[in-house]
């Protein structure tokens, strides 16, 4: 079984996990073409970066970085954020699994939907990549596994972090769920997040006010269960992702944040 460690933990933190999330397939599409709509996004901005350690049971196991480039691009004629994910595993895990992932997408400034996305992943002997070109206003994604037709808003894996943050949830209620549109390895997903309960954490950036949210997984592959994987977002118009724990069946991941640079916003949830 190839590594997951970096992937668990960086989806995890978008509040999905790749294939082993019990995403549901989306019931209906709409006519086409799609509306570009406008987002209001309060979560980010140009020139944010936060940086994760990750954890394998006891051991440190790598670190991830999310990065938003300083300038805008322009995509298709529109301002777009050009989106940085990269992850690599550390020390004696590092030795065994040897986790070199990267992930780009290019987002739509105004509606908060991909462009283009490229994939680079190695993980001990295996490796993949792709480049996904997203064609929102009529619903298809092209990449080398061909085209595929998608929803509108649809996301990709990295998109999605940053289109969740987006969500308003300051009057969210226990149980409250939030869907987000996926496309994901030439396949069309819905995610459905759970909104649990506000809590106070302590991390190694700080002492914050949290949101916690449990995505629905798909027991009997790599979790243990549909509610092994939890993620705290701060609880304030930044909502970023500062932790998410999964109990997988050879032990236990975790993604922690170290340090946050660039917020769009004064971190309210953060106390000390």
């Amino acid at each position: 079984m190839k590594s997951k460690i970096f992937l668990f933990s960086m989806i995890g933190l978008a509040g999905m996990a790749s294939s082993v999330l019990a995403l549901e397939k989306p019931e209906t599409k709409k006519t086409k073409p799609y509306e570009i709509k406008s987002i209001n996004n309060t979560a980010f901005t140009y020139g944010e970066k936060l940086e994760y350690r990750i954890h394998y049971g006891p051991m440190n196991a790598g670190k991830c970085e999310f990065l938003v480039n300083n300038d805008p691009v322009e995509v298709n004629g529109r301002k777009s954020f050009h989106i940085k994910v990269n992850g690599k595993s550390t020390g004696i895990v590092d030795a065994m699994f040897n986790v070199r992932d990267e992930y780009e997408s290019y987002v739509d400034e105004t509606a908060i939907i991909p462009w283009k996305c490229i994939k680079k992943v190695k993980e001990g002997g295996y490796t993949d990549s792709d480049f996904i070109l997203f064609d929102q206003l009529n619903g298809i994604a092209s990449s080398k596994r061909g085209k595929v037709e998608i929803q509108e808003q649809t996301q990709d894996i990295v998109s999605a972090i940053y289109f969740a943050r987006t969500t308003d949830m300051s009057k969210a209620k226990i149980g409250d769920v939030f869907p987000v549109n996926i496309y994901m390895d030439a396949e069309n997903y819905q995610l459905r997040f759970k909104f649990i309960k506000r809590e106070t954490i302590k991390t190694e950036a700080g002492t914050f006010k949290t949101l916690v949210i449990k995505p629905q997984l798909l027991k009997g592959r790599v979790f243990k269960d549909e509610d092994a994987l939890t993620l705290w977002v701060t609880d304030d118009e930044n909502k970023i992702p500062l932790l998410v724990e999964s109990d997988i069946f050879v032990g236990s991941v975790k993604a922690e944040i170290t340090k946050i640079k660039g917020a769009k916003n004064p971190m309210l949830a953060k106390i000390k």
